[in-house]
């Protein structure tokens, strides 16, 4: 045939054909996963994975093949090495395979790479096709990243110079998802929380009604209430609305651990998921229950092993002098993120409200851990949205107009606070996530000053029109209802 391959093969032809097969999956990884791949140690890993490992086995490949004595494989290796590593970087990369399901994409590679080593160069042409067009997609993507600028964070000097005269431990407990007690007790959610709430209040624990997020992602609310300011979506990129430098903004430098620091506060970080982690952003916490060597560094997820419980009992009974906790868990989270992946409206609603209630032992545990170790701690339970119940799926935000119902289920999400000393606020207003550290430090602070500088209590959501979102306004400050365009980043 006269596209069939000539052997032996030269340096420069296994070379091509190496860095053909690794090329296109790196490049469509970091266009769908930019957001949690932006360090040079992940950058470096991705090159001697995707690149380097390819280049190295099709050389090797032949020493290897000299001990197996088949000596077809001598003549088909090169197309072998080029599928095994295209389809096995794409199926373990891309769709996070399973073991069994990775395995079987290898049998098909090898089998694929035995069959059609005679149409390799074509392939190889094609594969350089793939990562050419998948680099064009990508260009946007850095363009967005290049351009990113963090100036959204600062705040004015006086805030950040803010000094407390009350020092209690701080203790942020963050279920994801947990939607406040009025929507709990309201269609579409029509759930008796009462006991809990009960046991809450019999703690001293006072439920803020009417409390909401003002971004519907754990990523843009976690960022915007740590920097205590609104990014009005300036992080987030329209063409798929992956968050961009949030995780810099978490658990890196922000406004919130760097007041918490000049007031002499130790910060810990405790989770069982590596979605603030991935791409080695920790900086500002003093310590993580995980360890860094635990974290993938090509995918966000659930940490084997890791116990919230157990390991905040471990930190706390050796905490020393002034402390702030962050500790978040995915519970109880919210519906299903794609329609394909729903069970329905009805259905996700129950498995919603299941593991709602496996979030209040949870909580509980952790309540009575602190109580046992801490006389007069002020614990925040505090989600970072609602529990999107009453939708089919989270995408559903991105794509159609919701109405009222659905937009206050997206943004309705718990706040209770148990003040130190039960020495109750009655000046304070928590209405949403971006405000909440303002207020909790004015009062820490005794600075009512504090309070007349606050964000906005907006909430937005995005939506789809063609191939790119545009932002809007669906909660005004009185948590009012209606799709206002976002045309200034500051209104």
């Amino acid at each position: 045939m006269e596209n069939k391959l000539q052997q032996p093969f030269s340096k420069s032809q296994k070379f091509k054909v190496a860095l053909a097969s690794g090329w296109y999956p790196l490049l469509h990884y970091y266009n769908g996963n930019f957001d949690i791949s932006d360090s040079w140690v992940q950058l470096g890993f991705m090159l001697a994975v995707f690149i380097l490992l390819p280049i190295l086995s099709i050389f090797i490949a032949p020493i290897l093949i000299k001990f197996i004595k088949v000596p077809i494989l001598q003549e088909r290796y090169p197309a072998i090495v080029n599928f095994l590593y295209f389809f096995g970087l794409l199926a373990f990369f891309i769709l996070h395979f399973k073991k069994k399901a990775t395995a079987l994409v290898v049998v098909l590679a090898f089998v694929l790479g035995f069959w059609l080593y005679n149409y390799l160069k074509k392939i190889v042409l094609l594969q350089f096709l793939l990562a050419f067009m998948s680099l064009v997609l990508l260009v946007p993507k850095l363009y967005f990243m290049f351009n990113y600028d963090s100036d959204w964070t600062h705040v004015e000097t006086s805030l950040l110079e803010t000094k407390f005269v009350k020092t209690p431990n701080i203790y942020l407990i963050q279920p994801d998802g947990y939607a406040n007690r009025e929507a709990l007790g309201a269609p579409p959610y029509s759930f008796d929380n009462s006991d809990f709430e009960r046991w809450l209040s019999q703690k001293g624990f006072v439920s803020y009604d009417g409390f909401r997020s003002n971004y519907y992602s754990t990523l843009t609310s976690n960022a915007s209430m740590f920097a205590m300011k609104h990014h009005y979506y300036q992080n987030t990129y329209p063409g798929n609305l992956k968050t961009y430098g949030s995780q810099a903004v978490i658990v890196g430098q922000n406004n919130v651990l760097s007041i918490l620091k000049g007031n002499g506060y130790s910060s810990h970080l405790i989770t069982d998921n590596s979605f603030f982690l991935t791409n080695r952003k920790l900086e500002a916490f003093d310590d993580c229950n995980i360890p860094q060597e635990r974290v993938l560094l090509y995918d966000t997820g659930g940490i084997y092993g890791i116990d919230i419980v157990t390991d905040f009992q471990k930190i706390i009974e050796k905490q020393t002098g002034n402390n702030f906790y962050f500790i978040e868990k995915t519970l109880p989270s919210h519906i299903m993120y794609t329609n394909a992946a729903s069970e329905g409206i009805e259905l996700e609603r129950e498995h919603y409200l299941e593991r709602l209630q496996e979030a209040n032992v949870w909580i509980s545990e952790l309540v009575k851990i602190i109580e046992a170790h801490d006389e007069n701690p002020l614990i925040i339970l505090a989600a970072d949205h609602g529990g999107f119940v009453g939708l089919k799926s989270v995408k559903e935000v991105e794509t159609k107009k919701l109405n009222t119902a659905e937009a206050k289920s997206v943004f309705e999400s718990m706040l209770s606070i148990k003040w130190p000393y039960g020495d109750v606020p009655n000046n304070l207003d928590l209405k949403s996530t971006v405000n909440l550290f303002r207020n909790v430090f004015s009062y820490l602070s005794e600075e009512p000053e504090l309070l007349k500088k606050q964000e906005i209590n907006t909430s937005y959501l995005p939506l789809y029109e063609g191939l790119s979102a545009k932002y809007y306004q669906v909660l005004d400050n009185g948590f009012n209802f209606g799709y206002k365009p976002l045309k200034d980043p500051n209104p």
